[in-house]
């Protein structure tokens, strides 16, 4: 049975205890069996909320406003879910089967353990009486002289203490880039939550169901003229499609997406003629918000798209973007069915998919050859072919320029055509000739995910680590189911010297994303390894498959006098394994173990095999250099002139 008694540093409840743990409010400390761990602000705020309502639902927003009440909705999501994520830590809950945290999806979190009565001896506390009540935020307190009914000051103390213990409203998100607009979710109205989709991928109505390709291009379009809304979050392409065929209601992909609304539809085709059918969803209530059927040709396609988007803007209250620029549409419907059907292939990397994707685009720029768009395709697919084998290769990379600085010339107001100039030079010429073609991309448009990778990676090359790691928080943002994006963020954060941040990225990533626990198993002991947790580390690597990445994270713990041993063993299988020549994780140990030259050997090693390939010596290099741009455990080597020179770029 749950306890609404009200828990206060200054009343009967001053160790309130649930579970093994006992809180202490004046060390802001859990004590579990003697072992004492302490929590951060946030996180601790946000448990004596919980521990003041258990068994009833704390909002979200009642925390933002509590907690956050300055800070733009991107800003709380993010700190609200790395407060959970380390409470969670601390506790040893997880979300899927918790003991203490519920999670109600979009909704709010509720404590579900018992809490124990936890008095303390009389004369003990300054209060001579006991809190009773629940915690409930936003009372005023009595002034001393008040004259008040026994239950009346009870409730006001109480108000009082979980207003004094949730008085600090932190961002957690640094300075914004300066290299191009962040266009911000804006802050959310006390108590109603800001808009944001997910576009699910239009099912294939056609009588024969070959048009997929079709179907697939149209969603993708409407997405991506909703994403020109400031004030919408639009989740990316590779989340919303993953729910393709999975049997689940519209509540469950809200909930795993945490959007408002899901945007579904179908398209028939037959000949000439189609019928495109959407939908928009209220995922809360599962209520239809909107609907329409649109019956044209094809050639009354992009005004089609374009109607969806502004039907579905206006029906969330929200404007696209009117002045923002926009590539611009092909000269006929055919070149555009081209770049969708390559644009399917692509995506789907099925053997022989990038050829097939070749051979369209292709088609596309041959129907139309100022079609900006199919060229910056066709630069990226050129690129695909050349790195997978294909025999020319060094005839790839030549066309792979050609199309990219076509489709920069034809459409300099499109994003994906600079990113894809700046691919180039980065693969070929080095990054100084990449740098402000792939900076006027973000300027373009940010949320490109090409865009944002390419963006990323430039500012790891530079040094700089949080502008890294706020671009990628924008991509887990519009692409939260990705394992390869979360992945990526924590490795920043922990290149950054934040490993609390990082484990909680980890964590989340294994959580939704079950089927990369070596991946993450991997991130996550290194972390442990970073904040001294040994033992943890040690059952997190030993419980990998043997075998080179096994002994890396073993070889790693040589700083723990218990396994200093099995370490030094591990050091040794690794060192004479075939594998380590081709990556640097020999090096990474050698450092961490203050072994600086043979790291430094190691790496130099590594750099002069890559520069032997004169067709991808660049590409190869840049690889290694962000690497060895976010590893945590090469940083005492930044201050060698050798490291400048393994750095330098390689154009």
């Amino acid at each position: 049975m749950h306890s609404d008694t009200a828990v206060s540093p200054q009343g009967c409840l001053s160790a309130p205890r649930f579970g093994e743990f006992e809180l202490d409010f004046q060390a802001r400390e859990l004590n579990r069996d003697g072992r004492r761990i302490r929590l951060q602000e946030q996180p601790f705020q946000v448990l004596v909320m919980l521990l003041g309502r258990a068994g009833k639902v704390v909002t979200r927003e009642e925390l933002r406003q509590k907690l956050w009440p300055s800070s733009v909705y991107v800003d709380f999501d993010h700190g609200l879910n790395n407060a959970i994520g380390r409470l969670r830590e601390a506790l040893g809950d997880v979300a899927a089967t918790p003991r203490y945290i519920e999670t109600l999806p979009r909704l709010g979190y509720r404590f579900i353990a018992p809490i124990a009565d936890g008095r303390v001896p009389a004369g003990t506390h300054t209060n001579d009486e006991c809190i009773e009540g629940p915690l409930e935020p936003g009372a005023a307190a009595p002034s001393s002289s008040a004259k008040e009914p026994r239950s009346r000051r009870r409730s006001v103390i109480a108000a009082a203490v979980i207003a004094a213990l949730a008085v600090a409203a932190v961002l957690l998100i640094g300075p914004v880039l300066t290299s191009g607009p962040t266009e911000e979710t804006p802050p959310a109205t006390a108590g109603v939550e800001a808009p944001s989709i997910a576009v699910l991928p239009f099912d294939d109505m056609s009588a024969t169901q070959d048009q997929a390709w079709f179907s697939d291009g149209i969603t993708e379009e409407i997405l991506s003229h909703l994403t020109r809304s400031g004030g919408l979050r639009v989740i990316s392409r590779t989340s919303s499609f993953s729910f393709r065929g999975r049997p689940l209601d519209v509540r469950e992909i809200g909930a795993k997406l945490d959007v408002t609304h899901v945007l579904e539809g179908s398209v028939r085709r037959s000949g000439d003629r189609i019928r495109i059918t959407a939908q928009l969803i209220e995922v809360n209530s599962n209520s239809h918000v909107w609907s329409e059927t649109y019956d044209h040709t094809v050639g009354d396609l992009f005004a089609v798209q374009d109607e969806i988007a502004v039907a579905v803007a206006t029906a969330l209250e929200v404007s696209l973007a009117s002045g923002a620029p926009r590539s611009a549409p092909p000269a006929s419907v055919e070149a555009y069915e081209s770049l969708m059907r390559s644009e399917f292939f692509y995506d789907r990397r099925a053997p022989g998919d990038i050829d097939r994707s070749v051979k369209y685009l292709e088609e596309a720029v041959s129907i139309d050859p100022r079609y900006a768009k199919a060229w910056a395709a066709l630069a990226g697919a050129y690129a695909m072919q050349a790195w997978n084998g294909h025999p020319a290769a060094a005839e790839l990379r030549v066309r792979q320029g050609k199309a990219a600085r076509k489709a920069v010339e034809l459409d300099p107001n499109l994003a994906v055509a600079h990113a894809r100039l700046g691919q180039y030079y980065l693969e070929t010429a080095g990054r100084r000739r990449a740098e402000p073609q792939l900076r006027k991309a973000f300027a373009l448009d940010p949320d490109e995910p090409l865009v944002a990778g390419y963006t990323c990676s430039i500012a790891v090359l530079r040094g700089e680590l949080n502008e890294a790691i706020e671009v990628q928080r924008r991509v887990v943002a519009r692409d939260p189911l990705s394992a390869a994006d979360r992945i990526n963020l924590g490795v920043l954060l922990l290149a950054a010297g934040r490993p609390d941040d990082a484990i909680v990225v980890f964590r989340e990533m294994l959580e939704l994303n079950p089927e990369v626990r070596s991946q993450a198993e991997v991130q996550i002991g290194r972390t442990l390894l970073l904040q001294q947790r040994y033992d943890q580390a040690h059952a997190t690597f030993a419980h990998l498959p043997d075998g080179e990445t096994r002994d890396y994270g073993l070889a790693l713990l040589h700083r723990s006098p218990e396994h200093a041993a099995e370490a030094d063993a591990a050091l040794s299988r690794l060192s004479a394994g075939p594998g380590t020549t081709d990556n640097i994780r020999l090096a990474e140990v050698y450092a961490f173990r203050d072994m600086t030259n043979e790291s430094f050997a190691a790496l130099q090693e590594i750099r002069k095999k890559l520069e032997g390939d004169p067709v991808f010596a660049s590409t190869h290099v840049l690889h290694l250099q962000l690497e060895m741009g976010v590893s945590p455990f090469l940083t005492a080597l930044h201050s060698d002139p050798r490291w400048a020179a393994l750095m330098a770029d390689p154009g």
